[in-house]
């Protein structure tokens, strides 16, 4: 089940971000385009959430003896996320063209970057708070709040490396919790949409309100 889960998860994020990429809204008052670069958005917002969903879902049926099952779970989501390529060409062919081994690559490309590199910054983070040295909820918190910060002034992959610690805090948050999954996964979309959203935002107007 963990391997059909993560696939559904990253097809649908896949789904998602092809679909901004062409019908995707955008606001000039908010500075906010989904469409076109602007639906990578999407995998950034909702891989971390898939991540914390998964691990701390499997985490929670095994047990904790959870490595392998979380390992085939990650793998399934970011094929699934790797579809994004080969999808947008086989919809939206250019030239008369369909898919072709470009699309493939550049599909992996993605699926490794919204997926495996998230992962990697978030298992010695899950892993961490689940050992003694991380049974803390003040350590949880200003995790979080260093998520933001990375979202703030790290330039380039900022938002994607913060999406890693996110997932990474909220699934060792879930553990420690032992339940409130749906008040983590809140937690989640609130913190990535600041990251994606109300920081960039903030960097170009400051505190000014945005005029309609």
């Amino acid at each position: 089940m963990g391997f059909l889960a993560g696939l559904v998860w990253g097809l649908l994020i896949a789904a998602a971000t092809v679909a901004l990429e062409h019908y995707g809204p955008s606001s000039d008052p908010l500075h906010i385009s989904l469409s076109g670069n602007g639906a990578i958005a999407a995998p950034i917002v909702l891989v971390p959430l898939a991540i914390f969903w998964g691990w701390s879902g499997i985490a929670n049926a095994y047990a904790g003896r959870s490595v392998v099952p979380i390992a085939t779970y990650t793998l399934a989501l970011l094929l699934g996320v790797s579809a994004i390529g080969p999808a947008d060409a086989f919809f939206f062919p250019q030239g008369g063209t369909q898919i072709s081994v470009n699309d493939l690559l550049g599909g992996l490309f993605q699926g490794s970057l919204f997926v495996g590199f998230v992962a990697v910054i978030a298992a010695p983070i899950y892993w961490v708070l689940r050992s003694r040295i991380g049974q803390s909820r003040i350590l949880i918190w200003l995790l979080y709040l260093v998520s933001l910060a990375i979202a703030a002034f790290v330039s380039g992959f900022g938002t994607i490396v913060a999406g890693g610690v996110v997932a990474g805090v909220a699934s060792g948050h879930a553990w420690q919790r032992q339940g409130g999954r749906t008040f983590i996964a809140i937690i989640v979309i609130v913190i990535m949409l600041l990251a994606v959203f109300g920081i960039p935002y903030l960097v170009a107007n400051g505190l000014s309100a945005p005029r309609f």
